[in-house]
Order: structure tokens, then sequence, then C-alpha cells
């Protein structure tokens, strides 16, 4: 069965040229975030990434290995003080871009028993990994309305119409995300800001590591998928974020753009 390999994949034809895009979520060089940063500045962008508390430290090490100086924003999307002055503090005149990499939560949410989570708990992760993306969106929104060629949010997800093994309230979470997308995208549309969504298939990630159970799934995953699925290779995602970063999707917007290996199109 055929795998999309990371060489098949080219690089650097300018896409991005000129834009300013920020990028949440980048902790490791594994993350899928990182990928997007990495080809972000491959198609001529200039990336600003965020992290906060001690995972600066870490995201610093990760983007301090990319071909181009980062700055790196301290955001924690719970926090109303940092969402407000986020704009002044990123000392820049627009946003072409943002990609929301964005999620978390107690451990409790995950696994398959719904019940054992306490409904603060169930809120956090609703707000981490699902309204997060308002809040945010609405907190840029001065920069994204000043993009000359209007902005794109992009947003992750996995698996949002289907009860993955051990993903518990974050599948959830997942499914009003793609709500929350198709709501903003009709309110920020006439601004010419565009909101859609990467499902994503399953990735080695710093994130996935926490879903208990989940390497079964995976497995089956790259058997059935009609054109292979390799979960070490996040560049097709990462392409999948750039094009919708880019203009070649100027008319698209409250889209889920499924780059999965094709399994979403096989009966189960």
């Amino acid at each position: 069965m055929a795998v999309h390999h990371s060489a098949n994949y080219p690089q650097g034809v300018g896409l991005l040229d000129g834009a300013t895009i920020l990028i949440t979520g980048i902790l490791t060089k594994r993350s899928i975030a990182f990928a997007a940063a990495e080809r972000a500045i491959a198609e001529g962008a200039t990336v600003i990434a965020t992290s906060f508390g001690r995972a600066m430290e870490v995201t610093q090490r990760a983007v301090s290995s990319l071909d181009a100086p980062i700055q790196l924003v301290e955001l924690d999307v719970t926090n109303d003080d940092h969402l407000a002055s986020i704009p002044e503090r990123l000392g820049v005149a627009h946003l072409d871009g943002v990609v929301h990499a964005i999620a978390g939560g107690s451990p409790s949410t995950l696994g398959d028993d719904l019940s054992i989570a306490s409904v603060s708990e169930v809120l956090q992760t609703l707000q981490i990994s699902a309204t997060s993306l308002a809040a945010l969106t609405f907190a840029l929104k001065p920069l994204l309305a000043q993009a000359p060629g209007g902005a794109s949010v992009v947003a992750l997800s996995f698996a949002p119409d289907r009860v993955w093994p051990g993903y518990g309230w974050m599948g959830v979470a997942k499914g009003t995300l793609g709500s929350i997308v198709r709501s903003l995208a009709v309110q920020l549309g006439p601004e010419n800001i565009r909101i859609n969504v990467v499902d994503a298939g399953p990735l080695r990630t710093p994130a996935a590591r926490a879903i208990p159970g989940a390497g079964a799934g995976v497995a089956q995953w790259s058997h059935h998928a009609p054109l292979g699925w390799d979960v070490d290779d996040r560049a097709p995602v990462a392409a999948a974020i750039i094009a919708l970063l880019s203009d070649l999707f100027s008319a698209t917007t409250g889209a889920s753009i499924v780059v999965d290996g094709g399994l979403h199109a096989v009966g189960r």
C-alpha cells in the first residue's frame, strides 16, 4: 500500500512570501506545529511562535533549530490578560495567518469512561482544546483584519466524527472545535478572515503519547488507509496547513480538510 513521504512534497515555492504567521502549539520537533513552522519558513513566511510557563524553555529549544530566527511570545489561551495584550506584544502591523494547534486538559478526561472526569475538568478540556480557538481569533482580530490580502486561521483536529479509543472527552472537544470553525467562518467572512480546520490522521507527537491505548488503533489506521499512513511523517499535514494559509484557498472557509491517507472514505 502506497505511503506518502516527506520527499514527495515540494518545498520553497514561495506560497507565503512576505506573510507573517503566528503558530501556537510548538513543543518539540515532533509537534505538528513545528512541521508547519518549518514549512512556512521554507515558503517565505516570518513565523512567530507562542508558548507559556515551563514549556517556554522547551519551545525555545525547538524553534532555535529552525532556519530563521523566531520570535517567541508568551501566551496562555486561558489567561484573559495574555489574550488582551497579545496584539500589542506581537509588535506587528498585521497578521496574515494563525495556526491553532492547542489541546490539553486533565488526564481524567482521556480514556473510554466519560464518567470519571469532573464537570470542571471537562470544561477545562473544552476551553483549552476548543473554545480557545474563538478566544484567540477574537483577540487577534484587529491584526487579522489588517492583512492586505485577507487572513487565514487554521485549526488542527483529529477524528471529530468518530469515537476514537482512549480519546474520551478530547473527542467531544474536537467535535466542538469543528462547530466553532463553521460559526467563526460565517461571522468573520465579511471581514475577509477565513477559518478552516485540518483533520489529520494519527501522528507520533508529544500530545499523542497521552492517549491511552492509541497504539493499536494507529496500526489499524496504517493498514486500512488507501494511501497508507506513516505516523512519523508530519509533512502531509504541514503541507495542508500551509495551503490553507496561502491564497490557494482564498475562497474556502468553514471547511474541514482531511489528511489521513484516505481512511475517512473507508467503510468500517
